[in-house]
């Protein structure tokens, strides 16, 4: 497996926790958890987990974000921000495995349970480019904010992400503080 083969979006598929008898039981996040994987060229990566459905589990959320380096069948993510803040300057280290469009993620829990740190495994398939409407997230606030989902605004021009880059926005307010003065 390469880094190139790793890049991109993954969606959970399945997060389960391997039993003493070698047996698998549902992860901490219970049953049918949902979750993104994003992993960037540049070597950036960001995991947000969650509990869905009604039943009781042990948590409701799991995020992170950092950096990740493959060597051979070691995934390190070196975390830099977490909602656990214990993890945050941690590097979690995972076996990882490749087979086609599914990618697994196998290591040790960060807080033991029951006096031992118990092994999960997380399952990932690759997302699919289905766009945000096609997924039906998000489509009426996109139509809410004036921007389609091929990324126009609604008077047909093209969505302008430099209107968020802070660094604009400052060197601009500047500029109009010195006219003023």
């Amino acid at each position: 497996m390469t880094p190139e083969e790793v890049v991109g979006v993954w969606r959970l598929a399945s997060y389960t926790e391997v039993g003493e008898d070698g047996g698998t039981v549902a992860g901490p996040l219970g049953e049918a958890p949902a979750g993104l994987l994003i992993y960037t060229a540049d070597g950036h990566v960001a995991v947000s987990m969650m509990k869905t459905g009604d039943t009781p589990a042990l948590e409701t959320y799991m995020g992170y974000s950092g950096q990740w380096r493959l060597a051979g069948d070691r995934m390190t993510h070196r975390v830099q921000v977490s909602a656990h803040p214990r993890m945050a300057g941690t590097e979690q280290i995972r076996r990882v495995a490749l087979d086609g469009e599914t990618l697994s993620l196998r290591g040790t829990a960060v807080t033991p349970v029951g006096g031992r740190a118990p092994e999960r495994v997380l399952t990932w398939r690759r997302a699919k480019p289905d766009g945000i409407a096609a997924d039906g997230i998000a489509s009426d606030r996109i139509a809410a904010d004036g921007i389609a989902a091929d990324g126009t605004a609604s008077g047909g021009t093209a969505f302008d992400s430099t209107a968020f880059d802070s660094t604009a926005s400052d060197e601009t307010a500047e500029q109009q503080e010195k006219e003023t003065h």
